[in-house]
């Protein structure tokens, strides 16, 4: 295959962003299927943003604020959240797009660099993060930016240039790209940036890796000029904090399960032999840079949500760009070459159901029947443009452990190790957890908020997962709490009152921050019980 024309590859690229994902804003709105909870989230982080406050330095979170810079730079020009997600990821995609093109020219034959330049573009604007089961959803959207700028940079870096190399030009997008993973989510910097340097000072020696340096220090230093010198030192503290927390260490399979387990030992494998290909075939850096690739790549699939191994989506194009000549490499006995072809497809038959999910999840939005779907918000919370699906809006089903309370199944609860039923200061909590309804658990109980005869615009900390009552009730969240709960008591200096759901979203959580709350040196003063929450007053 020759190398592409790169006007060719804008034409191509940028047609296939406008199609791809302008499918998505003739819908009118955002609808969405799936995980309401994580859209919550979101709604409350960029709500807050939009209120002035910054990640970090006045609410907790671990997500890089890029994630919702691009979103927050069109609710700021006055577009609803629906509207601003899509031109975001619109953003997120054509600034990517130069780069993809310079390196699909400069480092793959044409029939890969347009694979490799539809993936790295796709990844922006889709509206799933993958998986055989996933709808259509915004949850995790900060996953599919952070592949798509870690495929770049790991192309950019592994991938010799098919003819004049620019060290510095090579270095500072490097740079640039990694700094942007630093502030996605910072998983993946921890993984690709030993493997960037490792693999820049094998391909341009120090000259490279220095001009990664620089960029780096730049953004740094514009960050910190733009959003306060206490940013870095509070984004720190946020992951330090959520490092050290019970509460998520890690979100679905166990590490073993990710490298062993049954739905996932066919895509170690692949990498694993892979690896040794990819050994064999470069130098000493790059090699050792390969090393730390695939464990690396396998760790980020243990931390995100729903274990995709999104991958080995790109694995096939390191294995094409770098094969050996045949004959000349062998591992194991056998042509690299002809190893790297076989695994090439097997990979991309893994992850294929994964890759079908995301191309046709513009498709699927397009779709929806809207008349199934109403708003995520309240009228007045604004930001009408987001919508859910009406059954699963109010669909109030929840678990509730029937050997809980005492009756005939009481006498099974040691057998099935069950915790211990969560009580504070007199107030016994069942072990109840909700499965589905977040609208309508918000609606309620935002609403009996309203009843509570407490002042309008209190701050009210929520002892649960999630505290975005405050769309449907007039109170405020409590400054410096998290959008996501975390772990620990963030935001509780300055709160009014604690809400405690007789049932929770998760019913783990509730039970270490009321434990958080016992051995705080806090006061608290029940001034209402009902059979939705108990509400306390805080006193310091």
């Amino acid at each position: 295959m020759s190398r592409p024309n790169p006007f060719l590859l804008i034409f191509v690229f940028a047609a296939f962003i406008t199609l791809f994902g302008g499918v998505t804003w003739l819908v009118g709105g955002l609808y969405l299927d799936t995980h309401e909870g994580d859209s919550f989230h979101l709604l409350d982080v960029l709500t807050r943003m939009e209120r002035g406050d910054v990640p970090h330095l006045d609410f907790l979170t671990p997500i890089g604020a890029l994630a919702f810079w691009p979103i927050t730079y069109f609710i700021a020009a006055d577009f609803p959240a629906g509207q601003a997600i899509i031109l975001a990821q619109f953003m997120v995609a054509a600034v990517l797009l130069p780069v993809a093109v310079y390196i699909a020219c400069t480092r793959l034959p044409r029939g890969w660099a347009i694979y490799f330049g539809c993936l790295v573009l796709a990844l922006p604007v889709a509206l799933s993060y993958g998986t055989a089961t996933a709808g259509v959803g915004v949850s995790m959207h900060y996953n599919r930016w952070a592949w798509s700028v870690a495929f770049l940079v790991l192309a950019l870096v592994l991938i010799p240039a098919r003819g004049r190399s620019f060290a510095g030009v090579d270095g500072i997008l490097a740079g640039l790209l990694v700094s942007a993973l630093v502030l996605l989510k910072i998983t993946y910097f921890v993984v690709m940036g030993p493997v960037v340097m490792l693999a820049l000072w094998a391909m341009h020696g120090p000259r490279g890796a220095l001009a990664a340096c620089a960029s780096g220090a730049l953004v740094f230093v514009t960050v910190a000029l733009v959003q306060g010198f206490g940013f870095w030192a509070a984004y720190l503290s946020d992951l330090i904090h959520v490092a050290g927390n019970e509460i998520r260490p890690y979100v679905g399979l166990s590490f073993d399960k990710i490298i062993a387990g049954p739905s996932h030992i066919a895509g170690t494998l692949i990498g694993v032999i892979a690896m040794l290909c990819l050994r064999q075939s470069l130098g000493t850096f790059a090699g050792l840079a390969v090393l730390i690739l695939v464990p690396g790549f396998l760790y980020i699939t243990y931390q995100n949500f729903g274990n995709d191994p999104l991958w080995l989506a790109f694995l096939p194009v390191l294995l094409w760009a770098l094969r050996p000549p045949q004959e000349t490499v062998r591992v194991l006995g056998w042509d690299a070459a002809r190893v790297m072809g076989v695994l090439s497809v097997a990979a991309l038959a893994v992850i294929f159901p994964s890759l079908f999910n995301i191309a046709t999840s513009p498709l699927a939005h397009a779709s929806v029947d809207r008349a199934r779907f109403m708003p995520l918000l309240p009228a007045d919370a604004g930001h009408q443009d987001v919508f859910i699906r009406a059954d699963r809006a109010y669909t109030t089903t929840a678990q509730i452990f029937r050997d809980d309370a005492p009756g005939p199944w009481a006498r099974f609860r040691d057998a099935a190790g069950r915790q211990d039923t969560h009580e504070f200061q007199g107030v016994r909590f069942q072990n109840c957890e909700w499965m589905a309804g977040s609208r309508a658990i918000f609606e309620v109980l935002g609403a009996d908020l309203e009843t509570a005869g407490i002042a309008p615009g209190s701050y009210v900390f929520t002892a649960d997962l999630l505290g975005a009552y405050w769309f449907f009730a007039d109170v405020r969240p409590a400054p410096g709490s998290a959008p996501w709960y975390y772990g620990g008591l963030s935001g509780l200096d300055e709160t009014d009152y604690v809400m405690i759901p007789k049932c929770g979203f998760v019913t783990h959580v509730r039970g270490v921050v009321l434990r958080e709350m016992k051995a705080s040196d806090y006061e608290f003063d029940l001034v209402r019980d009902n059979d939705l929450y108990a509400l306390f007053r805080v006193t310091r």
